[in-house]
């Protein structure tokens, strides 16, 4: 079966500590309704920490009240949950949540950490991810291009959108144009896995269709190049 995911990434620098000692300073941290966030679960595997963050946030229903003909408010509590992994020899963190929900995340690590840490963009556009794919002896062959600033004989600037049969097409326009893709898809083929596809289109993201069972192997493997 095939699942199509996002993934967003951030540099961590943190103090000097185990991947035990973290875990452990994660688990002084669990959620409480004082708090409104905090863990629910944090397992230590292959050196990362792969944790889950609860927070709630608080949101208003309006109530009529036919005794007192008023409209009340009232304070409900809506409650999610994000994934985290951190991967502390390379200094990563990722997850599949939204940017919003990321936040939240790194909210948190600053809290337990006093705010002795701190989060770096990583370098993710779409030339440096042609070149990781290939540093991994992978094929990446460009099916789609987006460029946000075309030129047309130099008359002529606008958005274009592109879709490719030969990828040494796509790579041309990527070279030219590589300060102003907007997003760019390609389908790799490799020896290890299933041909997949990867589409990137945003700093510090990008979204993977793949094999159920390729999915994690693949990222652990370009995450290596990050």
């Amino acid at each position: 079966m095939e699942i199509k995911e996002t993934l967003i990434f951030n540099k961590i620098k943190m103090p000097n500590l185990t991947v035990e000692e973290v875990a452990e300073v994660f688990k002084t941290w669990k959620y409480t309704d004082e708090l409104g966030i905090g863990f629910t679960y944090v397992h230590i595997e292959d050196d990362s920490i792969v944790t889950n963050v609860l927070y709630r946030i608080p949101s208003y229903v309006q109530n009529y009240n036919s005794q007192d003909n008023i409209f009340e408010k009232n304070i409900i509590y809506i409650y999610d949950e994000i994934q985290i992994v951190l991967d502390c020899p390379r200094g990563l963190i990722y997850s599949t949540s939204s940017s919003v929900k990321f936040n939240k995340a790194k909210s948190l690590l600053r809290n337990c950490f006093k705010s002795k840490i701190s989060f770096e963009n990583i370098e993710s556009s779409a030339v440096k991810m042609f070149e990781r794919l290939r540093m991994l002896n992978w094929n990446p062959f460009i099916v789609d291009l987006s460029i946000k600033k075309f030129m047309y004989k130099e008359g002529a600037v606008g958005r274009l959108s592109l879709h490719f049969e030969k990828s040494e097409i796509g790579e041309e326009l990527l070279d030219l144009y590589s300060s102003n893709i907007n997003r760019m898809t390609v389908l790799v083929e490799s020896k290890e896995f299933s041909n997949f596809i990867l589409s990137i289109a945003s700093q510090n993201s990008f979204t993977i269709k793949s094999e159920e069972s390729d999915f994690w192997p693949i990222v652990n493997l370009i995450k290596q190049n990050l």
